[in-house]
């Protein structure tokens, strides 16, 4: 048992250090409601961070959403509160800044969110990052959108509408970590710029221009190179609302001051996600039923509607 008495953390304090390891590796570390109320009651007066993950897999797959699709399918204002919840630890931990994450693995959704504002982020070789929420009918959230729009040229448009995992290297050369170390924690040579993001600059820097979506689509399927043309066939395959608002989400993070503008934005997404979109047909598709055969609301990108993107920017009021 431990401090907060959930057995999937193990949380120790040292003066003001908080250690926090996510320990339940058997669902790669995903985080659940009393996880993240733990994490929480624990952050008053800590002065610096230490934040890992236990097991082989990975450091954290994010959020438990087959536990957030079940309290959305029972009540969506209680869905809403429990992401309304892990957004106010992600800038209860941004707020406190100092300290290491030492991420490994998979490391992905909610678990970026606890991890990328402090002083250092560490990954090792074996990372595979990204934020995969178009491919369950939400959107890239936690406030992730805000260091996605702040990555090279136009990467972080692209890593945003196609949810694509990316290496120890890319995300090096993305800015999304800061060092990648081996085993002992000892920092590892890599050069970012020889990555595989870094090499597709390019044609995401062509392409990703557009604040319409289906542009975006057109210009990557016209592209000479064969791995733009298979970005336009992977995107189509994502949920189209989703799509289209990821686009949005990041550009709206281009222009705003800073990481509490962007979960204020990710606040209001969240509940109308959960309201009026594809997320719990997404997760039954992925998660439950394991089909792969979502029936999103809209058949492409074609359908989804400017209005449309941007009510789900706009609070939801009753009556």
């Amino acid at each position: 048992m431990t401090e907060s008495g959930v057995t999937d953390l193990r949380i120790s304090r040292d003066s003001g250090t908080l250690a926090i390891e996510l320990n339940r590796p058997r669902a790669i570390n995903s985080l659940s409601g009393r996880m993240l109320d733990a994490v929480g009651a624990e952050l008053a007066g800590v002065e610096r961070v230490e934040l890992s993950g236990a097991g082989d897999r990975g450091f954290c797959a994010g959020a438990d959403i087959r536990e957030l699709r079940q309290l959305a399918l029972e009540d969506v204002d209680r869905a809403g509160d429990w992401l309304e919840k892990e957004y106010d630890v992600d800038l209860a931990i941004a707020r406190i800044g100092t300290g290491t994450a030492h991420l490994h693995g998979i490391s992905m959704g909610g678990g970026l969110g606890l991890s990328l504002r402090l002083g250092r982020v560490e990954a090792r070789r074996d990372l595979v990052l990204a934020m995969p929420e178009v491919g369950i009918g939400l959107w890239p959230d936690v406030g992730v959108t805000f260091e996605l729009s702040r990555a090279p040229g136009l990467t972080g448009r692209h890593l945003a509408m196609t949810g694509v995992s990316i290496d120890a290297a890319s995300a090096l050369w993305a800015g999304l970590i800061d060092v990648v170390v081996d085993e002992n924690g000892e920092e590892v040579d890599l050069d970012p710029g020889a990555s595989e993001l870094a090499g597709s600059a390019e044609w995401i820097e062509a392409c990703y221009r557009s604040d319409d979506p289906v542009a975006v689509v057109t210009a990557l399927a016209s592209r000479p190179e064969p791995e733009a043309r298979s970005t336009a066939e992977l995107i189509a395959t994502r949920c189209p609302l989703s799509v289209a608002v990821a686009l949005e989400a990041v550009r709206r993070a281009e222009r705003a001051a800073g990481l509490e503008e962007v979960l204020a934005t990710d606040r209001i997404l969240g509940r109308n996600f959960l309201r009026d979109s594809d997320f719990c047909e997404g997760v039954r598709a992925q998660l439950v039923d394991k089909d792969h055969d979502p029936h999103w609301s809209h058949t492409d990108l074609t359908q989804v509607t400017r209005a449309e993107v941007e009510a789900m920017f706009q609070e939801h009021v009753e009556g």
